[in-house]
């Protein structure tokens, strides 16, 4: 469970996400839907505790965020940054192990939940040796799926996960991580401003503008029930060109 109460969060006097209130059950699978700057990054960024909210509360399974709890949390997280944020001088094994390697996990461990997620994301044996430059994006973005997942999370962050692949690459991997979502059974919070892959994944979708949740429900109540003349046009211009 994932839940956000009276959460806002500003920069220099700039407020990028005002009063959050949002509630994400186990397993379900949430998209934040909007245009670029209407504060979805910010939001994943506190969750992950990479910058901190200015007023009210995050909530991770019963445990507020705080100084003192991110430490325990962050192991419940896996995330996936735009673009993948791979170490390139890094091999594609040596970053997707990273994090159990730090944490003292033996050696077969690794190896068999490897094993495990290799087959799961379909990322191909001869790919691990690799740097990332020598990888395809989409190989990329099956690496960085890889790493997110490789300690179990129950919570799982992407942050414009396809953003950067040509469409049948990116039509491929939006059916492979539906799949990775089933299997899981990870709380997803996915952020996107493509609103056919908000179809694809999403249980609830949440549409932002301003900082603000202006309209949350299934997929087919936002296109066909547009709440205001912002969801509405933001609708229709992806109908249009999609």
């Amino acid at each position: 469970m994932l839940e956000f109460r009276g959460v806002s969060k500003s920069f220099g006097g700039t407020t990028v996400v005002e009063s959050l209130n949002l509630r994400i059950e186990g397993g379900e699978v949430v998209v934040l839907l909007g245009p670029s700057g209407c504060g979805k990054t910010t939001i994943l960024r506190m969750v992950a505790g990479l910058v901190s909210p200015t007023n009210g509360q995050i909530i991770v399974d019963s445990i507020p965020l705080s100084d003192q709890t991110m430490g325990s949390v962050r192991r419940k997280l896996g995330y996936v940054v735009q673009e993948g944020g791979l170490f390139p001088h890094l091999t594609a094994v040596e970053n997707v192990t990273l994090m159990p390697r730090h944490e003292g996990w033996p050696r077969k461990k690794i190896s068999e939940r490897l094993a495990e997620l290799v087959q799961m994301t379909q990322f191909p044996d001869s790919g691990l040796t690799r740097y990332p430059n020598e990888l395809s994006g989409g190989q990329r973005q099956r690496l960085s799926l890889m790493r997110a997942l490789f300690l179990n999370p129950q919570i799982l962050l992407l942050d414009e996960p396809l953003g950067a692949l040509d469409p049948l690459i990116r039509a491929g991997l939006q059916r492979d991580l539906n799949d990775v979502f089933a299997k899981t059974g990870a709380t997803v919070l996915l952020v996107t401003h493509d609103l056919v892959e908000a179809g694809r994944f999403a249980d609830r979708v949440c549409v932002m503008h301003a900082g603000r949740i202006v309209q949350q429900g299934p997929f087919g109540e936002i296109l066909e029930k547009p709440s205001d003349d912002f969801v509405r046009d933001f609708v229709s211009s992806q109908v249009v060109t999609a």
